[in-house]
């Protein structure tokens, strides 16, 4: 699958050598020559990592690798070291046998349309000698490119501190918290965040697994994280924090709840953000559940909302300057963190910096700030041609006010809505709902 999203592939069936080198090769084609890798804990990384390095060497590019890393962790040292691009090698939350590549372009960010477009154009003049013959874009024996092994952990955690209002506060209080890193490129990122803000750090899953097969399931839902709840009970502690392979998602639990809905994680950091003067904006996509929009007003904030993906939340944040945003999946996003994308290390300090600034004693006490979300999101195989699904869809909820950006997205006049989309990442449908109680959002999924 390649979208701008990024590519992903099951090995070996998609992402083989050749297709590998396609692709680095169209990617060093429209970027410069300093470039960061860095990979999660599948253990097909390595394999692809010297796959890749290997192709851009012959390219003559300069290589920062940094080996194990979180996703932003990738992105803040492409822009903190200056970087012309970054590719992190990672399939996010799918299982094992997958893999793929994000594409990151100077300044941190992942490929917009634009830059998605060029890799595009790249990609399918490739074949031709006349007009794009790979050779072309090599160096000779004597200017290959060089590799340098870097640590960027330490520089995306200072970056993080720098935004934290009250870390002196944070530090006084010894916070106990369990992490469970899925075994994931995490593993030993936020660990170290949480150490540096004087935290007890009590570790499900952030060993290496040799077998190759994740822990627990990759994707970071309820039923994922059942022994994450447990030990945030058994252990007292005061907080926890689950993560996805790559490190960009942030689910948290308290002692009280076990685990929290993801949706929880935006608005539990906004609370950690020092209020501004003025009027500002927050962007979130349209999957994002409202909740939200019950912090906003402290900040004298407007809520806009884009289509799904960071890409387009950060391109949207970026033209209204706004001042934090994300996506309601456990994705924070600060502009002001170097990685200014999908970033569970700054989810879990602002977090922190909220329950310092409450003097809570655990999340528990944060959550009763925020109202019962009755919300799903499910997926479904369809068969024939999903624009038809939207149209048919459309026709049936004609009271309510639509928004066609990305898939169909219906707004009632309750304020309860339905987003029905095509996956970036996956060959699935994908529905979400939230409305005003339980029985109402059963009623509208069975319509759907």
């Amino acid at each position: 699958m390649i979208s701008i999203s990024g590519i992903r592939g099951i090995i070996p069936e998609g992402l083989h050598p050749e297709n590998i080198a396609a692709f680095t090769t169209a990617f060093g084609a429209i970027t410069g020559k300093k470039i960061v890798i860095g990979n999660d804990a599948r253990s097909t990384g390595p394999m692809l990592r010297h796959l890749i390095v290997g192709t851009l060497t012959a390219q003559g590019k300069e290589i920062l690798d940094i080996g194990l890393a979180p996703t932003p962790t990738v992105k803040a040292v492409v822009k903190l070291r200056k970087a012309d691009g970054g590719i992190v090698i990672s399939a996010s939350h799918n299982p094992p046998e997958w893999n793929g590549l994000k594409l990151i372009q100077s300044g941190g960010f992942f490929f917009d349309r634009a830059m998605f477009e060029k890799f595009s154009e790249a990609m399918s003049r490739r074949a031709n000698p006349d007009n794009f013959g790979a050779s072309k874009k090599l160096v000779p024996y004597n200017k290959m490119g060089k590799v340098i092994t870097a640590d960027g952990t330490n520089e995306h955690i200072k970056s993080v501190l720098k935004i934290i209002p009250n870390l002196k506060e944070i530090r006084s209080r010894k916070y106990r918290i369990v992490v469970d890193a899925v075994a994931g490129a995490g593993r030993d990122a936020l660990p170290a965040l949480l150490e540096e803000l004087g935290c007890r750090v009590i570790r499900l899953y952030c060993d290496e697994i040799a077998s190759g097969e994740f822990p627990r399931p990759p994707e970071p839902t309820p039923s994922a994280l059942k022994e994450f709840g447990k030990l945030i009970k058994k252990s007292k502690a005061s907080v926890g924090f689950a993560l996805d392979p790559d490190a960009d998602r942030l689910v948290t639990g308290s002692p009280e709840k076990g685990t929290i809905n993801e949706e929880y994680t935006l608005p539990l950091a906004l609370m950690g953000l020092a209020p501004k003067p003025g009027r500002h904006t927050m962007v979130v996509n349209l999957s994002t559940a409202n909740l939200i929009d019950v912090i906003a007003p402290i900040y004298r904030a407007k809520v806009l909302r884009s289509p799904v993906g960071e890409a387009n939340v950060v391109e949207m944040m970026k033209r209204h300057h706004s001042i934090f945003g994300g996506e309601g999946n456990g994705g924070v996003i600060h502009p002001g963190v170097a990685s200014f994308g999908r970033d569970s290390l700054t989810g879990a300090a602002l977090i922190l910096s909220a329950m310092a600034a409450a003097k809570a004693r655990s999340l528990d006490e944060l959550m009763k700030r925020l109202p019962p979300l009755y919300m799903k999101k499910t997926r479904r195989e369809i068969s024939g041609n999903p624009a038809d699904l939207l149209v048919k869809i459309r026709q049936t909820f004609k009271m309510a006010s639509a928004d066609e950006r990305d898939g169909l997205h219906l707004t009632f006049p309750d304020k309860s809505w339905l987003h029905v989309r095509s996956s970036n990442t996956e060959p699935i449908i994908r529905i979400i709902a939230q409305a005003n109680s339980p029985a109402d959002l059963n009623r509208l999924l069975e319509s759907v």
